[in-house]
């Protein structure tokens, strides 16, 4: 065995397997998109609602200070009850990648997470790690500075399912 054969713990790696491994990871990220496209729409429509206020509350077209982005977004979030949707929308993720919780969802981390791009649902299942994320900010660099994206709320979505080590 080289060292190119072995994970960082000493494990023998198989990379025909790692790559079925993505291939169906990356097969029920899709199904979950689709399902949280076509059934959770409204969801989708309330966080860019949330990012174009947070948004309009800006002094200008971008905001320098990430606090400017996450707190307003998260309070708005809250006040209109999305926060607390976001854990339906997570749990039918799950069910749609064929996975079991492991434990009660809370709109709180590490399931729920208002980030400087958006909102991060999160959870471990049998399947393996279940992650959507919707971003109606994006981080501009040098300097650094936040803007909302110009894009319709399902072009805000994306779905992540890492396959179960």
């Amino acid at each position: 065995m080289t060292e190119d054969d072995a994970d960082d713990a000493g494990r023998a790696v198989d990379p025909d397997r790692e790559a079925a491994d993505d291939a169906d990871a990356s097969a029920i990220a899709d199904v979950v998109e689709v399902r949280v496209r076509e059934e959770h729409a409204a969801f989708l429509d309330a966080v860019a609602t949330a990012g174009r206020v947070t948004a309009a509350a800006w002094d200008g077209a971008t905001a320098d200070d990430r606090r400017a982005v996450v707190d307003p977004f998260e309070r708005v979030l809250a006040e209109t009850g999305t926060l607390d949707a976001a854990t339906v929308v997570l749990a039918d993720a799950v069910d749609a990648a064929g996975g079991s919780l492991r434990a009660d969802l809370v709109p709180k981390p590490p399931y729920v997470v208002v980030t400087s791009r958006g909102l991060v649902l999160r959870a471990t299942t049998d399947v393996g790690r279940v992650v959507v994320a919707v971003a109606p900010f994006a981080v501009e660099r040098d300097p650094v500075r936040y803007a909302l994206r110009d894009a319709d709320a399902a072009d805000l979505l994306d779905v992540r399912v890492h396959a179960k080590a």
